[in-house]
C-alpha cells in the first residue's frame, strides 16, 4: 500500500516537473518574436467575431472565439525578463513600459479594460486583443492565474513563426491524422464495430470543425493522444491508475475548463475493451482506481498552481480559486438541474441523436441477424459477454450527467460547448449494445490475434 501510493506522488510530482519546466522554457521567448503574427492574428479574430456558428452536416457547431484571443493575449503578455513571475500569473494587456496598472483576478469572470466592456458587463476579448495590436495604448493588465494555462508551452513558439490561420491548419492536420492513426489502431487492436462507433462519435461532434478552436480543441487532442498510447500498449500496464493520473494531470494543465471529461470518457472504454477477458472484479476495481485517480490528478494539479503562486508570489489565488469552484458548481442563480440538461441536449442538435437512434437499430438489426442464422445453422455459439460487463459502459455513459450536476452553473452558461461531453454517452451506450447483440465477441478471447502472434514469434526465437 505504502509502495503504491509513494508511486502515485512521484508519478504526479514528476509529471508537474516536466510541464512547469516546458513551461517555464517558453516564457523564455521574447514577445518580440511573437509581435507581428499577434497582430495579424487579431485581424483574424476581429473579422470573425467573438463566437461564430457553423452550418455541419451533422447540425451547427458553435466556436468561441473569445477564449482564444484571450489565449493569444496571454502568450504575447509573457514578460521573458520575468519569466516565472509571468507564467504564474498569466497576465493581458501587459506592455512592459506601457502598462501602468496590474489588476489581480477579478472574481467570476476575466479582466477586460472600460473600453471593451459594455453596460451590461459583458466582456469582449476579441475587440480588446484588436486594440492592444493596433495602437490602442491599453494601460490596464489583467491576471488570469487560476489556470495553468500550459496550452503556452505550444502557441507561444508557434505564434513565433505563423499567424492563427497557420495554427488552425496546423490543428486541423493533426487532429486528421491522429485520428485516422487511431482508427487503424483500434482496427487492429479490437475490431472494426469499435472503430465505427469512435470515428462516428468524433464525426457527430464535429472534431474538425472545433480544431478550428484552440481552446475547444486542446482536451480533444489529449484525448486522442491517450487513448492511442492505451491501445499501442494493448491496454496492459502495471498499474494502470498512475497513467490516467498523468491524464488527468495533462487535461488540468493544458485545459481552461471546457470539456476535460472528454480525457476520461472517450479513453476509460477503450482500456475496458482491451480487457474484457479479465474478471469481473478486477475489471471494476481497476475502473474505479482510474476513475480515482485521474479525479485526483486533475484536481491536485489545479490546486497546485494555487498554492505555488499563493507562497511564491505572495498572492491569494487560492482564497479566489476557492470562490470561483463554489461559484460554478453552486446555485447561485437557482439553475434548474433538468433545464441544465435539455439545454445541453439541445445543443447537440436532433441530427446527431437521430444518427445515433439509426446506429443503434442497425447494430440490433446485424445482432438479431447474426443471432439466428446461428440459431438455424446450429454452429457453435461463441461465449457471451456477461452483462455486468456491459453495465461498465452503462455507467460511463452516465458521467456526463454527473458532471452537469456538480458543475451545473458552467454547464449552463457554457452550453454551447460543453454539450460536447455527451457524445460520452452517445459512445457509451453504442458500445454497450454492441457487446449485448455479440456484436464484440472477439474480444473474450483468451489472447487478441496480434498478442498471440508476438507469443508464437518469442516462442520460435527461443528454440
Amino acid at each position: 500500500m505504502i509502495k503504491a501510493i509513494v508511486k502515485y506522488i512521484l508519478t504526479f510530482l514528476i509529471t508537474m516537473l516536466i510541464l512547469i519546466a516546458l513551461l517555464f522554457l517558453s516564457s523564455l521567448i521574447p514577445s518580440k518574436y511573437l509581435q507581428e503574427n499577434v497582430k495579424a492574428s487579431s485581424e483574424i479574430l476581429i473579422g470573425e467575431g467573438e463566437r461564430i456558428v457553423i452550418d455541419a452536416p451533422l447540425g451547427k457547431a458553435s466556436l468561441f472565439y473569445f477564449t482564444d484571443a484571450l489565449m493569444i493575449n496571454t502568450a504575447y503578455s509573457i514578460d521573458s525578463n520575468h519569466p516565472y513571475k509571468s507564467m504564474m500569473l498569466d497576465r493581458k494587456n501587459y506592455i512592459p513600459g506601457q502598462t501602468l496598472n496590474e489588476h489581480e483576478e477579478i472574481e467570476k469572470h476575466v479582466g477586460t479594460s472600460p473600453n471593451y466592456v459594455d453596460k451590461n458587463e459583458n466582456t469582449f476579448q476579441v475587440a480588446e486583443l484588436y486594440g492592444l495590436m493596433h495602437d490602442d495604448k491599453i494601460v490596464d493588465s489583467y491576471e488570469y492565474s487560476r489556470y495553468w494555462h500550459g496550452y503556452l508551452i505550444f502557441l507561444r513558439p508557434l505564434l513565433a513563426i505563423m499567424d492563427l490561420g497557420g495554427i488552425r491548419l496546423l490543428l486541423l492536420l493533426l487532429t486528421v491524422v491522429l485520428c485516422i492513426s487511431l482508427l487503424f489502431l483500434i482496427i487492429k487492436k479490437l475490431n472494426l464495430v469499435t472503430a465505427i462507433i469512435y470515428i462516428a462519435s468524433f464525426v457527430m461532434l464535429n472534431i474538425f470543425i472545433i480544431c478550428n478552436s484552440m481552446n475547444e480543441i486542446t482536451t480533444f487532442l489529449i484525448t486522442l493522444i491517450a487513448m492511442m498510447v492505451i491501445l499501442l500498449k494493448n491496454g496492459k500496464f502495471k498499474n494502470p491508475a498512475t497513467v490516467f493520473l498523468c491524464i488527468g494531470i495533462c487535461t488540468s494543465f493544458f485545459d481552461l475548463l471546457t470539456t476535460p471529461l472528454a480525457t476520461l470518457g472517450f479513453t476509460l472504454p477503450l482500456y475496458v475493451l482491451l480487457n474484457l477477458k479479465d474478471n469481473n472484479k478486477k475489471l471494476y476495481i481497476d475502473c474505479i482506481k482510474i476513475c480515482v485517480a485521474w479525479a485526483v490528478g486533475y484536481g491536485l494539479c489545479w490546486a497546485l498552481k494555487w498554492i505555488i503562486t499563493d507562497i511564491t508570489l505572495n498572492k491569494h489565488i487560492l482564497k479566489d480559486a476557492i470562490n470561483q469552484i463554489l461559484y460554478r458548481t453552486g446555485d447561485s442563480q437557482a439553475i434548474d438541474y433538468s433545464k441544465v440538461i435539455i439545454l445541453n441536449i439541445n445543443q447537440m442538435g436532433s441530427k446527431a441523436i437521430i444518427v445515433t437512434i439509426i446506429l443503434l437499430a442497425i447494430y440490433a438489426i446485424i445482432g438479431l441477424v447474426r443471432e439466428i442464422y446461428l440459431e438455424k445453422s446450429k454452429c457453435v455459439k461463441p461465449s457471451k459477454i456477461e452483462f455486468l460487463k456491459v453495465l461498465i459502459f452503462i455507467i460511463i455513459a452516465i458521467f456526463p450527467f454527473a458532471w452537469y450536476f456538480l458543475i451545473k452553473n458552467h454547464s449552463y452558461i457554457h452550453c454551447f460547448f460543453t454539450n460536447r461531453i455527451l457524445f460520452i454517452t452517445i459512445l457509451n451506450i453504442q458500445i454497450a449494445l454492441t457487446l449485448y447483440m455479440g456484436l464484440q465477441d472477439n474480444l473474450l478471447k483468451k489472447e487478441l490475434p496480434e498478442k498471440a502472434d508476438s507469443k508464437i514469434s518469442t516462442e520460435k526465437n527461443e528454440v
